[in-house]
């Protein structure tokens, strides 16, 4: 099947929503993308306020602390996010790049760059900068492992790299069978990476050994209750909180952040 380029996405995109057609035509699609993988639907807890203007590439929670990175050079920044409220606590403009996903590991929080090679690092939990790493190729989203990091480059490969950040293999996610591109925001929970992929109302559970999309996680009903129902205002934002075994889910220019579980 030929490849349809960015820009071809949004303008069908952009055409199906003016027609109402865009649910029908997801649901259609993922029926023909993944059949016979079971598919199941997120309990909302509950929807918090979330700042419409926030080009939201990545959340990470730690320790009771919700943090996000939001994109865009001129408008990239980090933030710390009260839990119950919404309100940003704590921000940090980066106004030189176009800032990606984050994680954090043994008390530092690290925070991808588009295209610019580096990820930049702060420690915990005051979010004061330290030396960046430096990487090729593109980053997209973050998560922390036991022993280092995986990140997605918007292909169908999460790269593993050590706690230098240091390549050390590659990861081929499959889909039926069938690679699944743009990977993008990342979650690890219990041997599952949890995965948002671009366009897509989708999360996607993969096995963290062997890349196969074991279980899809329908979010449709959380895009159409963000207010923001445009194609290009995309699911994207994810991280598990442990102490309440729940995921914090959003998306680009939502102006609500949902508390859910993933039922089986």
């Amino acid at each position: 099947m030929p490849r349809i380029s960015p820009r071809a996405r949004r303008w069908i995109g952009s055409a199906l929503d003016r027609l109402g057609l865009a649910p029908v035509v997801r649901g259609f699609g993922r029926t023909l993308r993944a059949p016979g993988i079971p598919t199941t639907r997120p309990t909302v807890l509950r929807a918090i306020a979330h700042d419409p203007a926030a080009h939201t590439q990545g959340l990470a929670y730690v320790e009771g602390q919700l943090y996000e990175s939001t994109g865009r050079v001129g408008s990239s920044t980090l933030r710390r996010l009260d839990t119950r409220t919404g309100i940003v606590q704590q921000r940090i403009d980066i106004p030189d790049v176009w800032a990606e996903g984050i994680a954090a590991s043994g008390g530092r929080l690290v925070q991808l760059t588009y295209t610019a090679g580096r990820a930049m690092r702060y420690r915990l939990p005051g979010l004061e900068p330290e030396e960046p790493f430096v990487y090729s190729g593109e980053g997209w989203g973050l998560v922390a492992m036991d022993d280092g990091y995986l990140m997605s480059d918007g292909s169908d490969e999460l790269r593993l790299l050590d706690s230098r950040f240091e390549l050390q293999s590659k990861l081929r996610v499959r889909l039926a069978g069938r690679p699944l591109e743009g990977l993008n925001d990342l979650e690890h929970v219990d041997g599952s990476i949890f995965a948002c992929v671009l366009w897509h109302s989708d999360v996607y559970e993969i096995d963290v050994h062997s890349g196969i999309v074991v279980r899809i996680v329908d979010c449709s009903a959380l895009v159409a209750r963000s207010g923001r129902t445009s194609y290009q205002h995309v699911l994207n934002g994810i991280a598990f909180a442990p102490d309440r075994n729940s995921f914090f889910v959003t998306g680009k220019h939502w102006p609500r952040l949902f508390e859910v579980r993933f039922d089986a």
